[in-house]
């Protein structure tokens, strides 16, 4: 406990301290391309967790066991900054970039960032089967996590439980709808082809079964002879 004099009252400082600058903070994020729980830098997590001016993007609280932010290397503390050369400015902004290049196709995935202000990075596959793999939220509050003498994990978790809780159920509903329209839409589009190739094949079969009308050919006369009539010939035979 610590006791500082302001004006004519005192004001006491215990260790229940932190939680207020706890408070202050912004609402986690629960990342679906990390299997983590992160926050947005701005300058309340710089004061909180030690960073510099120089540190943008992502802020990694908390990683699932055997999630792909642990499967990546990068451990709570990390600040991640860059997706495939992509400039990160919050935890939806990754996932939203994360997600794009998954419908294009792409799986392996470069994280460029910081960790006590040396460089780091850091490379894993996220195909659309993992993106989906759904993530138990009453697990988040054991996760491995960042924590400090002037940061408590479990009383910033119960903080903010319900903010977890709805930040993931927010993104299983945005994500699982894309998913499925984006099924779909791939559905219908072979279903379109399958229907323009049987329609084809079907005009092919029709001409190959119908008669081909050929016209007569025309027999020429041939002159065989010679004739009065001065060209030396005789009667015309036709053929």
């Amino acid at each position: 406990m610590l006791a500082l004099p302001l004006g004519g009252a005192t004001l006491v400082m215990t260790s229940a301290t932190p939680a207020v600058a706890q408070a202050s903070l912004p609402a986690p994020y629960v990342s679906r391309a990390l299997n983590a729980l992160s926050l947005p830098i701005d300058d309340s997590v710089r004061d909180t967790f030690g960073l510099s001016m120089d540190d943008t993007g992502v802020f990694i609280l908390a990683t699932a066991p055997g999630g792909l932010a642990d499967a990546a290397g990068l451990v709570p503390g990390d600040v991640v900054d860059f997706v495939r050369g992509e400039a990160i400015l919050s935890p939806a902004d990754l996932d939203a970039v994360v997600w794009s290049w998954i419908n294009e196709g792409v799986s392996d995935f470069d994280f460029d960032g910081r960790r006590a202000g040396q460089a780091i990075a850091a490379t894993t596959v996220i195909t659309t089967e993992i993106w989906l793999t759904e993530i138990t939220v009453t697990e988040i509050s054991s996760w491995s996590s960042y924590s400090s003498e002037s940061f408590s994990y479990e009383s910033y978790y119960q903080e903010y439980s319900e903010e977890i809780t709805e930040s993931y159920s927010e993104t299983l509903v945005e994500y699982s709808e894309e998913s499925t329209e984006e099924m779909t839409s791939e559905e219908s589009s072979e279903d379109m082809t399958d229907e323009t190739m049987e329609g084809e094949a079907m005009e092919d079969e029709a001409m190959e079964d119908e008669p081909i009308d050929e016209e007569p050919v025309e027999e020429e006369a041939v002159d065989e002879g010679y004739d009065d009539g001065g060209d030396d010939g005789g009667d015309v035979v036709e053929e």
